[in-house]
């Protein structure tokens, strides 16, 4: 798999033009978190060249930075991130999501993972989550070579970084590691209400709605329908990685009779999918019965994900609402 050029590790559509200047407090925390992560932004520019040093003379090379936007959905973590990416100025720079990295890491194996991303200046991962054990250790190595480099990471996360993994895997006997990824940021909480003002969720359209707006309404082009059975049989058959691909060729998404996912797997699936929509500004209209938080069943809805469900339903709310 080709790693693609730096100038394409940007932020997805939704947040391509996002700017500091855009960001609107909603509480103290966010107020203190924009001054701070702009002082960070300035603080890692690259240094102008000084006068000509000797070599006995030059300067050590400067251990790396962290940055961690810990908060609950909706408060402008992801807003923020891009925002940082944007206002950079330096030359090697890159955003991808958590499992966009993983997912390069295990692919291209650690060792050429470094050498070809770990002379980054600046790393801007969104959704930073420690959930099984090989992920933990595959990133624990990249970034303590980017941070031994000299790089500077900034982050997004549900979860604290000391909390990472907990009710996933037995994280207790990866404490050391989860340590060591911990001790290297700077944590920034972020509290507030989510944005999108969400006291209701959206609810589904009926059958016959979904169908009047497939017929109708002005959505992005081109317009794709799909049953729900034959959806979820989709996300099955591809790796998340590939979600971006397979929105690629689509406007707006129209999917038919939505159940509640039977099991986590399917709503982690599911989760993820949405996400990606989300950020590529795709459209979505979804027909069913049942309520929009039953999509995902009582059984797993507040168990260790339930941040990546309430989250996903904040979205989904918003994109479902969305007028073309």
């Amino acid at each position: 798999m080709p790693l693609p050029p730096l100038s394409e590790l940007v932020p997805p559509p939704r947040f391509g033009h996002t700017r500091f200047a855009d960001y609107e407090p909603q509480h103290p925390s966010q107020t203190a978190a924009l001054v701070q992560v702009q002082a960070f932004v300035d603080e890692i520019a690259e240094p102008q060249t000084g006068a000509f040093r000797w070599p006995w003379q030059r300067r050590a090379q400067p251990q790396g930075r962290g940055l961690y936007l810990d908060g609950g959905f909706g408060v402008g973590k992801t807003h923020l991130l891009a925002a940082a990416y944007h206002a950079s100025k330096l030359s090697k720079k890159a955003y991808l999501s958590f499992q966009e990295l993983v997912y390069v890491i295990g692919v291209r194996g650690t060792a050429r993972a470094k050498a070809e991303l770990g002379d980054l200046q600046l790393l801007c991962i969104d959704e930073f989550e420690l959930d099984d054990p090989g992920n933990t250790l595959i990133v624990k190595t990249f970034l303590a070579h980017l941070f031994e480099q000299g790089g500077a990471v900034i982050t997004t996360s549900n979860t604290p970084p000391e909390a990472q993994g907990q009710g996933r895997f037995n994280a207790g006997d990866f404490q050391r590691e989860i340590q060591s990824v911990a001790e290297r940021f700077e944590v920034l909480p972020i509290e507030g209400p989510d944005f999108r003002h969400r006291d209701h969720l959206a609810g589904l359209l009926s059958a016959s709605e979904l169908e009047h707006r497939f017929k109708t309404e002005g959505a992005p082009e081109p317009k794709e329908r799909l049953a729900w059975p034959a959806f979820l049989e989709l996300l099955g058959k591809h790796h998340p990685i590939r979600y971006r691909e397979l929105l690629g060729a689509v406007g707006t998404l129209y999917l038919e009779d939505a159940q509640t996912l039977a099991t986590q797997n399917d709503a982690l699936r599911f989760v993820h999918f949405i996400d990606k929509l989300y950020d590529l500004k795709k459209g979505l209209r979804l027909s069913g019965t049942v309520a929009l938080r039953d999509l995902f069943d009582p059984s797993y809805r507040e168990s260790a994900y339930a941040k990546k469900h309430h989250r996903c339903l904040s979205r989904l709310s918003e994109l479902l609402e969305e007028r073309f």
